[in-house]
């Protein structure tokens, strides 16, 4: 009897080394930013980063919204100088669109993040964006502001976005101790997801996006009219590549839910120009949300099933 519970405690604390060891963690950090002469102290999530074998700090904005990681080409640029095996990655019969424009490939890179890695995977130069940099510049310990990471990186894998202790764990298989958490399936046709939440009585799909971190929630003016009050509680002056948004928020009439699970928040908003109604409408989803609903939770998104969990 002895032997025998021996062998299943031994074969259980091992279970639990390798479910730990499969589990890679990601420190974030937060940076602020002043919007409307308000200053939001998490308006972006920003992980640091190395590429290749460059001897330089990097950091790279979180951006679920986005459909691929990139590198800025501006701000790349020197170290594409000073670095010819990284310049020689670069391949032009490779092509993703962005902005309306088709941009080359950066192929079989390396980036570390924490204690994960991620070998041989395609990265999009995203050339004649971010800011530039002198030679000079390289030489500086200062980390520097590269591109961004999308939801290309995780896919067939599991995410978990631990906003109180700002980090972001990658794992194959769920850890026992996130498995309590409230699970609901998510749609996703490029990556993106895009969760149901319970808002004025219906579930409506909306984007996951962790680029958005100063809205709880943003949609139409019509659909924002339709779930809130219309007296205006807020207003926020927003440049979106370039261009300026005027946003309005409006107070929910009913909480917003997630399953079962009341989220953080009261205030949808809405842009006045309705400049993403034809996104909204392309995408199918009702709106945007992103990390202002879940700063006291844990977020799993499960890639593999395509399951979304908050803790």
């Amino acid at each position: 009897m002895l032997l025998r519970t021996s062998i299943t405690l031994m074969l259980f604390l091992s279970a639990i080394a390798a479910n730990a060891q499969d589990l890679k963690w990601i420190p974030f950090k937060w940076t602020g930013d002043t919007v409307s002469r308000k200053y939001f102290d998490k308006a972006s999530i920003v992980i640091p980063v190395k590429i290749e074998n460059i001897p330089a700090d990097f950091n790279m904005q979180f951006d679920l919204g986005a459909v691929r990681t990139v590198i800025y080409g501006n701000t790349i640029q020197p170290y594409l100088n000073a670095y010819p095996d990284l310049k020689n990655k670069i391949d032009t019969s490779k092509k993703f669109l962005i902005q309306g424009e088709n941009n080359p490939m950066f192929t079989n890179m390396m980036l570390r993040m924490g204690t994960a890695s991620f070998k041989g995977i395609d990265i999009g130069y995203f050339k004649n964006f971010g800011g530039k940099m002198s030679g000079d510049s390289i030489h500086s310990p200062t980390e520097k502001h590269i591109g961004t990471i999308g939801p290309d990186l995780f896919q067939n894998h599991i995410l978990i976005i631990d906003y109180v202790h700002q980090q972001i764990g990658v794992c194959d298989e769920l850890p026992k101790q996130y498995k309590s958490a409230s699970f609901q399936p998510f749609k996703s046709d490029d990556g993106r997801p895009k969760i149901p939440l319970l808002i004025n009585g219906k579930t409506e799909y909306v984007m996951f996006d962790t680029g958005s971190s100063i809205f709880t929630l943003q949609t139409t003016k019509k659909d924002a009219l339709q779930t809130a009050n219309p007296k205006i509680v807020d207003s926020l002056g927003v440049f979106s590549w370039g261009k300026k948004l005027m946003y309005y928020g409006v107070k929910i009439n009913k909480p917003i839910k997630f399953g079962k699970k009341v989220l953080n928040g009261s205030v949808i908003y809405y842009d006045e120009q309705e400049t993403f109604q034809k996104f909204y409408e392309f995408v199918k989803i009702w709106g945007l949300t992103g990390n202002a609903f879940f700063l006291k939770n844990t977020v799993i998104i499960d890639y593999k099933n395509k399951l979304f969990g908050v803790l």
